[in-house]
């Protein structure tokens, strides 16, 4: 078995399912996490040890994910981080101590679990399947057994009610901004899709800490933590963040709760950053009280996160950013003021997130648009013509590139060496730019 061979077998189960599954249907009733459960029991795994952090919500989880293991890291734990999806290799998604783990492990680890799963496979009706998020996660679990780690930073995938993360029985939850995204497949309304969110919180856990969030979802939370006796940290009531200084280099700010008022900085571009960064303080102190300021300053100057207001110097400057909705783009807007150079913008968000958002915020800054799709299959896109409409309403010179490759080649000769490419869209576009960077301008990027 090669590496592309274990790939294909971590996603086998569902694509052998996709036919059989009804159009239209919740996660609720289309993904089965206890066929994750029953594999993890198979393999004698623990749902419970070592302890577990798990993170949901619709923006921030996985840079709040990184920081959080890495603060951990920094006070010597053994840290183990599992995230999703990847940019380029597929082994950024399982990480000990911020190292990825090597090729060869994780194709040695998916032949340990295949018959296995060959064996759950046998049983299931034909439109159930093991989600790949849970034969990953299985893998991830095993390999951090091997690697002797003592406590785990665990992002969910999709919502929380039915993804394969939540079978593990966190001891600390994390909700980031929820937003409405994925109306189709975790409900209609902002309040379903935080209630299914919201199924990491659960009962006997230490601490629950939370983004600021809309009032209906703050008053939801608020009112479950209490049924379920889960304390609750809440940003804006129990702890806060002031943003001091917000550059293309960074961003510095004040941080305030009962244990500390200090001055941290966080290596990553744009404001937001801050405010994650604040989560992720707020839950680490809390998990060890003895840390001190150096000790998180420490962790939080080792935080890479590539694909998120991600800078790749030179002629012309390539800013890179995951976003996928109007607020997460008017974030990277805050950015793109300070870069103080004409923009040319690629972008590409599917026909399931606020493409209409990310176009409406961001094309108004930019000398030029190209609108393209990300190589990722299983997206759809919005029609060329109707997203063209949208981006012309701001920008004229506004077109649609066949793929990755011609739009990055057209906005770079168009940026020359004054201007800036800005790539923005799907973690799969993300992807795609940076193989067609390295190819076409030889450039590399943090892991």
């Amino acid at each position: 078995m090669d590496s592309y061979q274990a790939i294909k077998f971590i996603y086998q189960s569902y694509v052998k399912a996709q036919p059989h599954i009804a159009p239209g249907l919740l996660d609720i009733y289309k993904r089965h996490p206890e066929y994750c459960r029953r594999l993890l029991e198979k393999l004698e795994l623990s749902l419970s040890r070592p302890p577990s952090v798990l993170i949901t919500g619709s923006k921030g989880k996985g840079s709040t994910s990184v920081m959080i293991a890495r603060l951990l890291q920094a006070a010597g734990h053994r840290t183990g981080l599992f995230t999703g999806p990847h940019l380029v290799d597929f082994c950024e998604r399982i990480r000990l101590n911020g190292q990825k783990i090597p090729e060869q492990d994780l194709i040695r680890l998916v032949q340990v679990i295949k018959p296995h799963v060959e064996e759950l496979s046998r049983t299931m009706p034909p439109d159930h399947y093991l989600g790949p998020v849970g034969t990953v996660l299985a893998v991830a679990l095993l390999w951090f057994r091997e690697q002797g780690t003592d406590v785990h930073v665990l992002e969910c995938g999709r919502g929380a009610l039915a993804d394969d993360v939540n079978v593990i029985e966190n001891r600390w939850s994390v909700l980031t901004p929820v937003m409405l995204e994925h109306p189709n497949n975790l409900g209609p309304t902002l309040l379903d899709i935080a209630a299914n969110k919201m199924a990491v919180i659960k009962s006997g856990q230490e601490l629950c800490v939370s983004y600021s969030q809309d009032a209906q979802v703050e008053k939801l939370l608020k009112s479950l933590c209490r049924h379920l006796a889960v304390p609750l940290k809440l940003a804006g009531r129990d702890f806060s963040v002031q943003v001091l200084a917000s550059g293309l280099m960074g961003t510095r700010f004040m941080y305030k709760s009962r244990r500390r008022q200090s001055i941290f900085t966080v290596p990553l571009p744009g404001k937001f950053q801050a405010y994650n960064a604040g989560v992720a303080l707020a839950l680490v102190e809390e998990m060890l009280p003895g840390i001190d300021d150096g000790q998180l300053q420490a962790g939080l100057d080792s935080v890479r996160w590539p694909g998120r207001c991600e800078l790749l110097p030179g002629e012309p400057l390539v800013i890179l950013d995951g976003a996928i909705n109007a607020e997460s783009a008017r974030y990277l807007a805050e950015l793109l003021v300070q870069a103080g150079k004409p923009l040319y913008m690629v972008l590409g968000v599917p026909a399931d997130k606020d493409w209409r958002g990310v176009i409406d915020t961001l094309a108004p800054l930019a000398e030029s648009v190209w609108l393209t799709r990300a190589s990722n299959n299983h997206l759809v896109f919005p029609e060329d013509a109707e997203a063209l409409a949208v981006a012309r309403r701001h920008t004229a010179n506004s077109r649609v590139a066949a793929d990755m490759a011609t739009a990055l080649e057209e906005a770079v000769a168009a940026a020359g060496s004054n201007g800036a490419v800005v790539i923005a869209g799907t973690q799969s576009l993300i992807r795609d730019a940076k193989i067609e960077i390295k190819a076409q301008l030889g450039r590399e990027w943090d892991e």
